[in-house]
């Protein structure tokens, strides 16, 4: 691609956005408060598995997040009358892709991302500590599930603030490092699953069964106290936007059923205000993440960048946040724009 031509691209959508009215996030309705600034010093390998997994450095160029397939390749042209009809082309089951991810690759993505979203990935920190220690005043326990957990940065991070801490991940080397890196004293507390999140409240019944149940292992399990506990889902490190776009309801739905009335469910998407700024310093300066791509593969409109790796990634901006809530008919708890994130906690009315 020819740096100059992205360039003149990235600079009118630039342009384009500082032309646009800027949007106010909605007022706070709840517990959540303007979010705490505390700055701090950026720590290595702090990478949010979920969070800089998701679509950071995640060198997932063709891979969907968190067992989700990626749609199939629509075939680019119909043959013409005097031609054979060709098959089409047989579909690449996407967990064999993603399979093909290692710890290491993994790895190397979040201490990318470190340079390019270090100061988002401690504001996502932030922010879900802080919606759990108002729960927690409140007067009830609080348990932290997280969709999409990569190497497991950040369930690590936070088990601290939580009765139990959940991450799940379809990559099963993924879920053994987790597994096989947990704090010692956070051992009892700490839960890896590996499976599609669109399957996620299965998932979790399994782990935790509300009645008594004797495990294969033989152990006697009791899962009540996890689903008495307020629960707080997230989905941070724009896990969401790499997510196949008709898979995205059923993901949210499913968030949202193990929340329950009473918990909060938890986006942190990539501001759509940086997006051009993203193509530029970092997809562009990343190639091993999304591969190689021209300026016709990037969509300022829409702030989606589609490679031709099959590496699809979509940044959100704070209208179009608000409005994939509303649409969802959740509650917004707090909806924050601060830097190169989107927040959203967000609750069943």
């Amino acid at each position: 691609m020819r740096l100059a031509s992205l360039r003149g691209g990235v600079h009118q959508a630039v342009q384009g956005l500082a032309s646009a009215p800027l949007s106010t996030p909605s007022p706070v309705r709840s517990f959540v408060t303007m979010l705490p600034h505390v700055p701090k010093a950026k720590q290595a390998g702090r990478g949010l598995g979920s969070f800089v997994s998701q679509e950071n450095g995640t060198t997932r160029p063709q891979f969907a997040a968190a067992g989700m397939p990626p749609a199939a390749k629509k075939s680019a042209e119909a043959p013409a009358a005097d031609q054979q009809p060709v098959a089409p082309a047989k579909k690449v089951d996407a967990s064999d892709k993603w399979k093909e991810i290692t710890v290491d690759m993994w790895r190397d993505a979040v201490y990318t991302n470190q340079t390019y979203f270090g100061d988002l990935i401690s504001d996502t920190t932030e922010f879900v500590k802080t919606i759990a220690e108002h729960i927690k005043l409140s007067g009830r326990r609080c348990s932290l599930v997280e969709v999409g957990c990569g190497t497991g940065e950040f369930v690590r991070e936070a088990a601290d603030d939580f009765r139990t801490a959940v991450g799940v991940d379809f990559n099963k080397e993924f879920v053994d490092f987790c597994k096989e890196h947990t704090i010692p004293r956070n051992a009892a507390k700490s839960h890896y699953l590996q499976g599609d999140a669109c399957q996620l409240y299965e998932l979790l019944k399994e782990e935790f069964p509300k009645t008594p149940q004797r495990g294969s292992d033989g152990l006697i399990r009791r899962g009540v106290e996890f689903w008495d506990d307020t629960r707080i889902v997230a989905c941070v490190g724009n896990t969401i936007g790499i997510i196949p776009e008709e898979l995205r309801p059923k993901v949210y739905e499913q968030m949202a059923g193990v929340a329950g009335k009473d918990g909060v469910v938890v986006m942190v998407y990539w501001n759509a205000k940086w997006f051009g700024d993203a193509v530029l310093n970092f997809y562009h300066a990343n190639p091993k993440l999304c591969g190689a791509f021209e300026g016709e593969n990037v969509d300022f409109k829409n702030t989606t960048l589609k490679t031709p790796m099959d590496y699809k990634t979509k940044w959100t901006s704070v209208d179009e946040a608000r409005a994939i809530m509303e649409d969802l008919g959740m509650e917004i708890i707090s909806l924050r724009e601060k830097g190169k994130g989107v927040f959203v906690a967000a609750r069943r009315m």
